[in-house]
């Protein structure tokens, strides 16, 4: 299933989708990823992972921006949890996961629009509450989109939640 995107001022044109629709771009986003984590390594883990992330059906659920050339701009995994706080926040689900959107493409809306979209997604899938774990200008971004900070946790990143019922 693909959407096309509206284009507004600064946004490129693109289409948003399941990345198990797009299979061809698995090791595309996966190393869009890794390059985003740093780039140490080798991006064959985090294109293993990408293709572990890519389900259709249940979590996890991975949805990939794509321009109109069919390259990707970014993905956002709708997941069931996030290890990096799983140890005390367990039985939270879903959490938005491993989001990226390309360096060229930031700050036009296009990370906006995936987690609308992960919202929407979570919806379907029949839950009431969607979480994230995030830090400085990340949490800033979620906060921006309406996400508000759990203060039942308290560690290093801060855990954030949305209502999407």
């Amino acid at each position: 299933m693909v959407y096309p995107a509206a284009v507004g001022a600064g946004r490129p044109a693109l289409f948003l989708g399941l990345l198990a629709d797009q299979p061809e771009l698995i090791a595309e986003v996966g190393a869009l990823r890794w390059r985003a984590s740093g780039g140490d390594g080798t991006p064959g883990p985090w294109i293993e992972a990408t293709a572990r992330d890519a389900g259709r059906e249940g979590l996890p659920l991975t949805l990939v921006a794509m321009d109109l050339d069919g390259q990707a701009i970014g993905a956002v995994t709708l997941g069931p949890t996030d290890e990096s706080v799983a140890d005390v926040c367990p039985g939270l689900r879903p959490w938005v996961v491993r989001m990226v959107v390309r360096p060229g493409e930031r700050r036009c809306g296009v990370g906006r629009l995936m987690v609308s979209a992960a919202e929407d997604l979570a919806r379907e899938h029949g839950h009431d509450r969607i979480w994230v774990s995030a830090d400085g200008e990340d949490a800033g971004f979620y906060r921006e989109c309406g996400w508000r900070e759990d203060p039942s946790y308290d560690g290093p990143a801060a855990v954030l939640a949305k209502p999407v019922a």
